[in-house]
């Protein structure tokens, strides 16, 4: 009852502002600098067909017939087209399965976990508009087993793995990466802090040092393909990094449980950091999009019929005690 309350309170509070009041607080709060006033014009008509079309969702939402509801946010001066675009430059390094393969042997797990609730999730960080969603879900992974093995709550490097993994198989912002190659560098390597080596938001060259290494892996695995496989992973071992299909629907998430349809290739990495049962089963997923996307950077995508692929991709770090 209190979301809808305030989903309620969200869409009057959106319906009272002017279409140009809403461009104008949407160019504020995301930063919005366009090179000419045609491109601005050019995003502003995309703007009003978004806002049509988060309109007609809530419409469903409302009505009950979907889980969730959209919202404007940072990708909203975007179309579907461009937004697809930026997802899919995962696709072309696309993980190979080099780690070894974690069969789950019927292990007991609790009906609902969140390891949010455990201090195992570090903050939702932002990877701004460079393709390096494979390194964030790296390190939420890495992060997640430092603080249960070693309760040790340390913000590791994305920027080392940008700059660093190159001959692993990982790309440039462009290109996109691994969450795999990622393990496997940082099993020969190690990883630095963030504090250390902070994020760019570009690929640099490598500045690594093996004195400033906070922490290191033994191997990798990856999760059998399974829903249930999955679910006994979180549930046992903690945040798994994972990679789904991130399609039109979650362009304008804000909030609920996602269950449309979005079938195709896997083009985003993320982190899958707990389950629930009610209203619906579904997965808790922190995204790196930044704190002001989605359920303050997170969202819970809908647990059946392998929803966008969740379970294809999924693999975990096994971390040295120190």
């Amino acid at each position: 009852m209190k979301t809808l309350i305030v989903f309620a309170a969200v869409i009057l509070a959106a319906s009272a502002l002017s279409l140009h009041e809403q461009w104008g607080n949407f160019k504020v709060k995301h930063g919005k600098v366009y090179k000419n006033i045609a491109e601005e014009i050019v995003r502003f008509e995309i703007f009003q067909q978004n806002l049509k079309t988060i309109e007609e969702h809530n419409a469903k939402y409302e009505a009950g017939l979907s889980g969730f509801w959209m919202g404007v946010n940072k990708f909203s001066d975007m179309t579907s087209d461009e937004f697809q675009a930026m997802m899919n430059k995962q696709i072309a390094s696309k993980p190979k399965f080099e780690g070894e393969l974690h069969v789950q042997e019927n292990v007991s797990v609790p009906s609902g976990v969140d390891w949010r609730k455990e201090g195992a999730v570090l903050e939702v960080k932002d990877q701004g508009e460079c393709g390096s969603c494979w390194a964030f879900s790296t390190t939420g992974a890495l992060e997640g087993q430092n603080a249960i093995k070693n309760g040790k709550k340390i913000s590791l490097s994305e920027q080392q793995l940008l700059d660093c993994s190159g001959s692993y198989g990982n790309g440039d912002c462009d290109t996109g990466g691994s969450m795999e190659a990622a393990f496997k560098y940082v099993k020969d390597n190690g990883i630095e802090s963030e504090e250390d080596y902070p994020y760019q938001e570009t690929q640099l060259r490598c500045k690594a040092s093996s004195d400033k290494t906070v922490l290191t892996i033994s191997q990798f695995s990856n999760v059998e393909p399974s829903t249930e496989s999955l679910r006994q992973a979180v549930g046992s071992i903690g945040p798994i990094s994972v990679a789904i299909y991130a399609g039109y629907s979650l362009q304008h998430y804000q909030g609920g449980i996602l269950d449309d349809s979005c079938n195709g290739q896997l083009n985003h990495g993320v982190l899958a950091v707990g389950y629930g049962e009610s209203p619906q089963p579904y997965w808790i997923v922190k995204n790196s999009w930044g704190q002001d996307w989605g359920e303050e950077g997170f969202f819970r995508l809908a647990r059946r019929d392998n929803l966008c692929g969740i379970s294809d991709d999924a693999s975990y770090p096994d971390v040295l005690y120190n």
